[in-house]
């Protein structure tokens, strides 16, 4: 997800429309904000086809479509669109489930107000968060030492052979690293491993 200097479009579904009210007076106070608000997938759909949005905040409880499916639907219609979960639920089945999707963050609704706004504004400036229960959906904190290390050296342009020598290691371990990093940042190849590994440095 990249950042936006230009007006940053939410799209806010949740199927309580208090709950969505709240949420699109919460976002709309920051800065090149405007939202709108969906409380079915139906509706999500209509919108979606119409205009275009730079994060969907989403609960994991809908009437004509669950979370987890909207959010596959949402990257195979709009996948340059952030997704933000906010959910009341914090189990570890639903957490797990969570880490096989490709989200840029996930708040509690226990969580206070502020963690929310906290939130869109680190996703609106294009990095990912993750509220404390989530935190183990955040692979780019999973990152090892090693890893870090070969990101950096990769950031800076050397080669897989440039990086073995200078790591001492083998060209198949930094290979082994370097698809590690991919499958861990969702990176499809070195360079968008290499745009999404500048957030960490």
């Amino acid at each position: 997800m990249k950042p936006n200097k230009e007006t940053y479009r939410i799209l806010v579904i949740d199927d309580h429309p208090i709950v969505a009210e709240g949420i699109i007076a919460l976002a709309s106070q920051l800065e090149g904000v405007t939202c709108k608000g969906a409380t079915c997938a139906k509706d999500v759909e209509q919108l979606t086809l119409k205009e275009r949005f730079d994060l969907c905040i989403i609960d994991l409880e809908l009437p004509d479509m669950n979370g987890f499916q909207l959010i596959s639907h949402l990257h195979s219609q709009i996948p340059e669109c952030g997704i933000l979960i906010y959910t009341m639920h914090e189990e570890p089945w639903i957490i797990a489930k969570l880490s096989t999707l490709n989200i840029n963050g996930a708040v509690s609704k226990n969580a206070s107000t502020s963690e929310l706004r906290d939130a869109i504004s680190t996703l609106k400036n294009g990095t990912r968060y993750f509220s404390n229960v989530f935190s183990e959906l955040d692979k780019e904190k999973q990152l090892s030492r090693r890893e870090k290390e070969v990101l950096a050296y990769l950031s800076q342009g050397l080669s897989t052979s440039e990086i073995s020598q200078l790591l001492f290691l083998s060209i198949n371990t930094i290979q082994t690293y370097r698809k590690r990093l991919m499958e861990k940042l969702e990176a499809k190849n070195v360079a968008e491993l290499v745009y999404k590994g500048k957030s960490l440095f």
